[in-house]
């Protein structure tokens, strides 16, 4: 059973990777689409507005780039172990570690998905001028 509980925990830590590497390529594109704004605009404080909204998205990056971290820390943890383990139950500290990360990613794209709208809905805002 531990074998099967490794194995769940570094697919769940995988798909959180490939998630990570789908938002920070997204806030990417944004950041692009809001220096095009610049670029195109002569409304009056115009570069502030872009600018609150690229200094929250860099924040999700940084973010995103810290829980990545944590995620490669217990990838490198459960990996020997679902190599190896039989029946051996999976350290209480590993299962921990798991929920404490699970619980920043699920915060994370929460607030992600509130940035991503904010910025969306500036973007219309401001092409709709």
């Amino acid at each position: 059973m531990s074998k099967k509980i490794a194995e769940y925990f570094l697919a769940e830590l995988i798909s959180w990777e490939q998630s990570f590497d789908f938002y920070k390529e997204e806030i990417g594109n944004l950041g692009i689409q809001l220096e095009e704004i610049i670029q195109r605009n002569s409304i009056v404080d115009i570069a502030a507005k872009v600018e609150a909204h690229q200094i929250l998205l860099n924040e999700m990056l940084d973010r995103f780039n810290k829980i990545s971290v944590e995620i490669y820390k217990q990838k490198k943890q459960i990996q020997p172990i679902s190599d190896i383990i039989a029946d051996a139950d999976l350290s209480i500290q590993i299962r921990s570690q798991q929920d404490d990360v699970r619980t920043m990613v699920q915060n994370a794209e929460k607030d992600y998905i509130d940035v991503k709208y904010f910025c969306y809905e500036f973007l219309s805002e401001t092409l709709n001028k």
